[in-house]
């Protein structure tokens, strides 16, 4: 399902531009719901598994499954990219990852990361004083694009900013 619309809709200029002539929207939405019926069709066979399906489909479901596929497997290689290699801190018998670039050094727990995804979620973010560790709640997620998190330090008003994780020392 990642793919460029413009390219998809074989109109030269389309996604380029931001109105629409009515000819154009409705080749647009005529596309668009041609799909839609397509891949619910699609959908509900799978749901009933109906065992005789023709060749067209065969490739349909195929290629379904083949989307689904290669999103789980792009969100994974990027997840992937996000915690790899980086280094880790251990604090009182648990791990933590370090933030680069923030106006503190704030560390985020290493289980923590896994329940991170594209929806906003509030965590608790660490950082050191001279006497002890204290606790900063934040909202922060990930971007299927992107190998950075999406920090917002107001849960409230939220305006996200990109930071990375320290990448881990050569010795």
């Amino acid at each position: 399902m990642d793919r460029d619309d413009s390219a998809y809709l074989d109109i030269p200029g389309v996604g380029d531009k931001e109105t629409y002539s009515v000819a154009e929207k409705k080749l647009i939405m005529h596309r668009l719901n041609e799909e839609r019926r397509i891949h619910q069709r699609v959908q509900e066979k799978l749901d009933r598994k109906i065992e005789a399906y023709t060749e067209e489909e065969k490739q349909q479901v195929l290629h379904l499954l083949n989307e689904q596929r290669l999103s789980i497997q792009k969100r994974e290689e990027i997840k992937k990219k996000r915690i790899e290699k980086k280094e880790k801190y251990t604090f009182n018998h648990r791990e933590f990852y370090k933030f680069t670039k923030m106006e503190r050094e704030y560390y985020i727990e290493v289980k923590e990361c896994d329940r991170l995804t594209s929806r906003p979620v509030i965590l608790t973010l660490y950082y050191k004083t001279f006497e002890e560790f204290k606790k900063k709640d934040v909202l922060i997620k990930t971007e299927l694009y992107s190998p950075k998190f999406f920090v917002s330090y107001n849960p409230i008003r939220v305006y996200s900013k990109q930071y990375s994780l320290e990448d881990e020392k050569k010795k």
